[in-house]
């Protein structure tokens, strides 16, 4: 069989999958965000983060730019179908992590210039209305998806209580309809200014952390490998930094193996504090090290038995990519944004309120 032939044959069993393994996720085959070439996805990271920062570093802040970045994400996120694994970890990982950086920002900025603003801890009162109906819309998607009551009471209780926060939610007969009195209204005195920074700067972060998401759940070790095959580096070079990523992957199905493991020896049964969960993780991370000490030595002399280091003449990666369409048309997009916000320092919340 020729070489045209064998990788002819390997293409043919590749697509007859249908999902691949990627560094933290199984990624479905054959949609467009797959078919991007590795080097356009580190490309738009570095270029959305350089750009979600400049977003936020500006005043004011770029709000309405800052909202299309997430959006830009997040339909790469759906496209690549990856929206269920998402929902079910990350998501939910993320949101605690962004409020809390609202908080931050919101607290030690207050004392920033613009028109007074109360930002509610609680209203003091339960509002019946929009808040509502997110409340709702979101435990029934969270609950589809994961059929899980805990996760989706969690991420409803945070949409629901983001939607709470606006302090002119008690005179607004389009968010709220009806209002039953309980406790008293605890809050927060700022600025508008303030508020908007502290609005941005979770945003921004959003940008940071879901743009790494999809690189992560998008991208296979492979790829990484085939590419810097492409940017002319050496066979070693592409084998080892592969062999790095490759471990991600395995590092989390040893932790995967090893929790399994000790549910079945009856950690976790008895012992229910936030305290002895930690407890527990200890006990995980001193196997999961001892596991990637002992891969890591016999990986090592596995490759000095196959005469690795003796070796001159190497098998090359066909998993290379040519860059598409869609790959140029990203390029396009990326740059231009780059070029409108961080080089002609264009505001895309100014152009809006322009157009409107």
């Amino acid at each position: 069989m020729s070489n045209t032939d064998k990788i002819k044959e390997d293409a043919e069993a590749r697509t007859s999958k249908k999902y691949v393994r990627t560094f933290i996720f199984s990624m479905r085959i054959g949609t467009a965000v797959e078919k991007l070439h590795v080097i356009t996805k580190a490309m738009m990271i570095i270029v959305l983060s350089v750009i979600a920062l400049y977003m936020f570093d500006e005043v004011p802040p770029d709000i309405y730019g800052l909202a299309l970045l997430i959006l830009i994400v997040f339909s790469l996120l759906l496209v690549a179908r990856v929206g269920k694994y998402l929902v079910t970890s990350y998501l939910a990982l993320a949101l605690p992590v962004l409020l809390g950086e609202f908080i931050w920002w919101l607290v030690f900025n207050r004392n920033l210039p613009g028109s007074p603003t109360y930002i509610y801890a609680w209203p003091g009162f339960l509002p019946i209305g929009l808040s509502t109906l997110m409340f709702i819309l979101t435990f029934g998607l969270v609950f589809i998806k994961t059929r899980k009551i805990t996760s989706s009471l969690v991420a409803a209780l945070i949409v629901w209580y983001i939607f709470i926060v606006p302090g002119d939610l008690d005179t607004s007969k389009i968010t709220t309809w009806f209002t039953f009195p309980i406790g008293r209204p605890i809050g927060l005195l700022t600025s508008s200014l303030a508020e908007m920074v502290a609005v941005s700067k979770a945003m921004g972060f959003a940008v940071l952390i879901y743009t790494s998401f999809l690189f992560l759940l998008t991208t296979r070790d492979t790829e990484i490998a085939g590419a810097l095959v492409q940017l002319k580096a050496s066979f070693k070079q592409a084998f080892f930094v592969a062999l790095m990523f490759r471990n991600l992957n395995l590092i989390l199905l040893d932790y995967e193996n090893i929790r399994i493991a000790q549910r079945a020896r009856g950690a976790g049964i008895i012992r229910k504090s936030i305290f002895s969960r930690i407890i527990d993780l200890a006990y995980i991370s001193v196997p999961l090290v001892a596991t990637m000490i002992r891969r890591a030595t016999e990986m090592g002399v596995a490759l000095y038995a196959r005469g690795f280091e003796a070796s001159t003449k190497m098998t090359q990666y066909k998993e290379t990519k040519n860059l598409t369409y869609m790959d140029i048309i990203i390029w396009i997009i990326m740059i231009g944004l780059l070029i409108y916000t961080v080089v002609l320092h264009q505001s895309i919340t100014a152009t809006v309120m322009r157009l409107i």
